[in-house]
């Protein structure tokens, strides 16, 4: 009896132990904060159309990071990424519901990828600029209106601001300038953008791509644009209704390789100084434009490496520079418009536009 007694008092204290165990292990588990937890939920509860079952997972019983989309650090949300696989067919992935504002007091995050889910609606709320550790944000490709918010500005650490896809309005907000050398990459075209561009835009001193394309921004675009050159890769102004001269401080955008200011309303000359990019810049697009004078001569041996050209619908004229990359540039670069433009691959030039070239 006492080595039974003995035996059932270890077996019972071993079972007790090995549950209190498993409490211990599911307690250590449910690492997501009770108020990040209901952030999240309150986002979800907004929802009316999930078709592809991406919060399926998002389940108030359950530890918030196990969730679908959700990455958490050190006991804290971390990471919010929804966006759609590109390797896949992704036409039945959407949410539908507003975007709301629980998800910004979400304090710890560094990424907020919301991008592609086509339905997500209602404007961005300011306490946006609560997320102050936010490296990556992402919403592009919804129907979000109303303007961006001032407080992006309190984004210092943002790397990444891509809001375009959306109808979105007002005007770009001079607080994006004094985000800093952390942001890179800023995607705020095909929306309903509209106004000049600040110029804090151009203190950015790291950014690498700056696309604002399929817009309504208008105004002239400022000799400051020069100051990105050390860093930036990409300027797309694309179809806006910009105005007035080019600026020859276009020529510091040494690191550039698409450039592209078509189908807006610049006037004037091209500057000669575009050929100071040399043999990098591998796209020119001024197309669509209201552009006269030459096509600058020495760009033929300066742009080297440009395999894109597009100078059609424009009042240019004289002679087109002869000679690699401009040989292997078709009719459609210079046609339709130009129509005092000449030489290869348009007819040849008359006697007196030879003598100008010259």
């Amino acid at each position: 009896m006492i080595i039974m007694g003995k035996f059932s008092f270890v077996f019972v204290l071993g079972f007790v132990l090995m549950i209190s165990m498993q409490n211990i292990a599911v307690v250590v588990a449910q690492s997501c904060p009770a108020a990040e937890r209901d952030a999240l939920l309150a986002f979800r509860a907004g929802i009316t159309e999930d078709p592809s079952g991406q919060l399926t997972t998002w389940v108030a019983t359950t530890d918030c990071c196990t969730w679908f989309g959700i990455f958490c650090k050190n006991g804290h949300v971390i990471e919010l990424g929804l966006r759609p696989d590109d390797a896949f067919d992704n036409s039945g992935i959407y949410l539908t519901g507003p975007l709301g504002s629980s998800l910004f007091t979400l304090l710890e995050l560094e990424l907020l990828d919301l991008s592609e889910m086509q339905n997500l609606t209602g404007p961005i709320s300011p306490a946006i600029g609560n997320l102050k550790n936010l490296v990556h944000l992402d919403f592009r490709t919804n129907k979000l209106t109303g303007s961006i918010p001032s407080s992006v500005g309190n984004l210092k650490k943002l790397n990444w601001l891509s809001l375009g896809g959306n109808p979105i309005s007002g005007s770009i907000p001079s607080s994006i300038g004094t985000i800093g050398a952390s942001l890179n990459y800023i995607y705020l075209g095909e929306s309903s953008l509209s106004g000049s561009l600040p110029n804090s835009l151009f203190q950015l001193s790291n950014l690498t791509s700056l696309f604002l394309g399929v817009s309504h921004l208008s105004g002239s675009l400022s000799p400051l644009v020069g100051n990105l050159g050390p860093t930036l890769t990409v300027l797309d102004l694309s179809s806006n209704s910009f105005s007035g001269a080019l600026p020859s401080t276009l020529g510091e955008l040494t690191k550039v390789f698409v450039l592209d200011l078509s189908f807006n309303k610049f006037t004037g000359q091209i500057p000669a100084s575009i050929g100071n990019i040399g043999a990098t810049l591998f796209n020119l697009e001024l197309a669509n434009n209201e552009l006269t004078g030459p096509i600058p001569p020495l760009f033929a041996k300066q742009l080297t490496g440009l395999a894109a050209l597009g100078l059609e619908n424009n009042k240019l004229t004289g002679p087109i520079p002869q000679g690699a990359p401009f040989s292997n540039f078709s009719v459609d670069s210079f046609r339709p418009g130009n129509p005092g433009l000449c030489g290869h691959p348009l007819p040849p030039c008359k006697g007196g536009n030879r003598k100008k070239l010259l």
